[in-house]
């Protein structure tokens, strides 16, 4: 059974989806809406539960990214440092975008892996 969101809070599942891409303008602005939110919303636990995932998802891209610059610094594993960020730089925006479209529809979208953390 899918969940909805109400439609007083689509707007802020929107914003929380798509703060993920913030990240990319202004630094930590992927972590800094979703903490605001989870802060300030604590009225709404499903958009506080959509906050969290979108900080976890942010936070998981980081570390992963990390890693891979980390490969990337070793002889042996640059090509796998590589694939790795071939892969995430799809996954961290395409994801986010996949979440905002759903939740403008009233769906309530769990991204995978990070968005059973939540």
């Amino acid at each position: 059974m899918t969940q909805t969101i109400s439609q007083s809070d689509r707007s802020f599942a929107i914003v929380a989806h798509l703060s993920g891409l913030a990240g990319y303008i202004i630094p930590f602005g992927g972590a800094i809406v979703p903490i605001c939110m989870m802060l300030l919303l604590t009225d709404r636990p499903q958009i506080v539960t959509i906050a969290r995932q979108a900080l976890f998802l942010n936070l998981a891209m980081f570390v992963a990214a990390i890693g891979a610059i980390l490969c990337i610094l070793t002889l042996v594993l640059i090509p796998v440092g590589w694939l790795i960020l071939v892969l995430l730089g799809p996954i961290a925006v395409i994801l986010p975008i996949i979440g905002a479209i759903k939740a403008a529809n009233g769906e309530l979208y769990r991204y995978p892996i990070v968005g059973g953390m939540a």
